[in-house]
């Protein structure tokens, strides 16, 4: 199992040692309620039974797999001791990686007691880590039938949902489990991955940090926060995020390369190129880190180090659609046209619709003054990839006409607001007044977006807006509707983060302050977003040059809570 692997189970293992530990409970008390002989250790099959139960809380497996051995010699124990002995013994033969072994004693324990929802539990556990996530599905179902509040289960089938790549049923899996257990990280960091899969970021980034608050040495969560802080463009927060993970699990290349990528977006190339020279240093097998590396050099104009990178990932896999393409970028960069036309080229045989490829194909065409190809390549990459930005500044450049999304508009225009769905559950707002914007809209369950209300911010937050639209439903036949808002920066054409603002009947609370707001959705979780910088405004000073405001009279107001809308006419 990859370190990266081993880290997304952490999460999963620590739900279930939770469950184990109420089934060994369970067995202990049910041994020491037996008869005054058994009381006194004179029955010695359940003393070892007892024995076995404890070894296997202390984590010590082949002292618990010994005593339960010893225990299951005599034939007379009554069936179902028998079933809680086996069901243990499989246990520690799942912590021991005996997953053979341990799915036997799981199926002579149902054998013998088969309404027991821990044990179906945990074979589903083992055929996780056997590779096995469709047949793990069909235990926890039955675990959750036998028992309906069990929230390890849900966790449990929410992560074998998601390594069948079923998000939406995992969400729900893992949302269930938030309400089981909500003392427990694991289910907000599950819940927060499926979100990061549907492409919920903004979710994504609430669920992890709540994930943080309840256990702030989990270094996965600092992972997954760091991954969806990249996927947003966020790179010091994703950064700072890793840099947490790495402090927790140092030496992991797989967290190197990603505080790597995230250094470089944030032009700090001397520590991404640490990075990724570590990232290679252990794990010299790994070729995204000379992808990455090649990346980084091309934009500190070291383009001969810049191909012998690329050109090793290419020697490595000759298919490698981005390393061709990258090359192309490099070569091109270095004035070596003929030799990076030949490159792109090579990447679009293998992939003829890569934006990339073909956003670097126009590059190319353009530096050959070729510009009628550059065009059709970059309006090509634009349709690929609505949020290419290169492509899109290219056509503006080059005085062409930006393509508009593909697709009918979803309903009539709202303060000029328009959605569209360019691909298949993906949908994008934009407005001619603002030509560069494209706000990438998260959608929960199904239905279609509707804008609701657009509204602009004033004073310390001017070019902050807030459109507001309807997010679909909490799925599965569930009657409450989800309205949420995208707070935009039309000054930078962004989406500075997507808030709930009511769930069915129950609304968030959203408190401002001068230049951030704090919001709290409706199962009580609070996440703060930062709008604009403060400005530093001179002190006032009374004659003896102290600050006037530190004696009293006027008190700072942070902004109240009365509602999202109500800030804007106070100010």
């Amino acid at each position: 199992m990859g370190e990266m692997e081993r880290r997304s189970r952490e999460a999963f293992l620590t739900v279930a040692m939770a469950s184990l530990r109420v089934s060994i409970c369970g067995l202990i008390l049910l041994l020491l309620a037996g008869t005054g002989e058994v009381r006194a250790a004179e029955d010695i099959t359940l003393l070892r039974a007892r024995e076995g139960a404890a070894a296997l809380l202390r984590g010590q497996y082949d002292k618990a797999i010994a005593s339960y051995n010893e225990a299951l010699q005599t034939p007379e124990i009554a069936d179902f001791i028998k079933a809680s002995i086996y069901s243990d013994r499989g246990v520690a033969k799942w912590r021991q990686k005996q997953l053979k072994d341990a799915i036997e004693d799981f199926n002579l324990s149902i054998k013998l007691s088969p309404e027991n929802a821990t044990v179906y539990n945990n074979r589903g556990n083992v055929l996780m880590d056997l590779g096995h996530p469709e047949e793990a599905v069909k235990d926890f179902d039955r675990a959750i039938a036998l028992s309906s509040n069990y929230g390890a289960a849900y966790n449990n089938r929410g992560n074998a949902h998601a390594a069948l790549a079923q998000y939406e049923p995992a969400f729900q899996d893992f949302r269930k489990a938030v309400e089981l257990m909500p003392t427990s990280a694991v289910p907000f960091n599950g819940r927060g991955k499926a979100h990061s899969e549907l492409k919920r970021y903004h979710a994504a980034l609430r669920d992890f940090t709540k994930a943080l608050s309840l256990n702030s040495k989990y270094s996965a969560a600092y992972q997954n926060r760091g991954e969806a802080n990249l996927a947003l463009q966020k790179y010091k927060e994703a950064a700072d995020d890793l840099t947490q993970a790495l402090q927790i699990e140092p030496d992991q290349p797989e967290l190197l390369l990603l505080r790597g990528r995230a250094y470089a977006g944030d032009k700090k190339f001397n520590a991404a190129l640490e990075d990724f020279n570590k990232s290679i240093e252990l794990k010299p097998e790994l070729i995204d880190p000379y992808i990455e590396r090649g990346i980084l050099y091309t934009q500190v104009r070291r383009f001969d180090d810049a191909i012998t990178d690329l050109s090793h990932v290419i020697e490595i896999d000759a298919k490698n659609v981005k390393a061709y393409a990258m090359r192309a970028s490099a070569r091109l960069q270095a004035q070596a046209n003929d030799e990076a036309l030949s490159d792109v080229n090579q990447a679009l045989t293998l992939a003829p619709d890569d934006p990339l490829a073909l956003r670097i194909r126009g590059g190319i065409y353009e530096a050959l003054n070729r510009q009628g190809d550059a065009i059709s390549d970059y309006g090509h990459a634009l349709a690929q990839d609505p949020f290419q930005t290169e492509s899109r500044e290219a056509l503006q450049r080059l005085a062409q006409e930006v393509p508009p999304e593909q697709g009918e508009p979803l309903g009539p225009p709202v303060s000029d607001w328009v959605i569209k769905e360019p691909a298949p559950g993906r949908y994008i707002a934009s407005n001619p007044k603002y030509p560069s914007l494209r706000a990438d809209l998260e959608m929960f369950g199904s239905g279609k977006p509707k804008i609701l209300e657009w509204s602009l911010l004033k004073n310390a937050l001017a070019g902050v807006g807030l459109l507001r639209y309807y997010a679909g439903d909490l799925g599965e036949g569930q009657d409450m509707s989800l309205e949420y808002v995208a707070i935009v920066d039309t000054y930078s054409n962004k989406v500075i983060s997507i808030e709930p603002y009511s769930w069915g009947p129950t609304a968030a609370e959203w408190t401002w302050a001068e230049v951030s707001v704090v919001v709290k959705d409706p199962e009580g979780n609070a996440n703060e977003i930062k709008l604009r910088k403060p400005k530093l405004r001179p002190v006032a000073r009374d004659e003896w040059g102290f600050d006037s405001s530190a004696r009293g009279g006027r008190g700072g107001g942070g902004g109240g809570g009365g509602g999202l809308f109500d800030w804007l006419f106070k100010h």
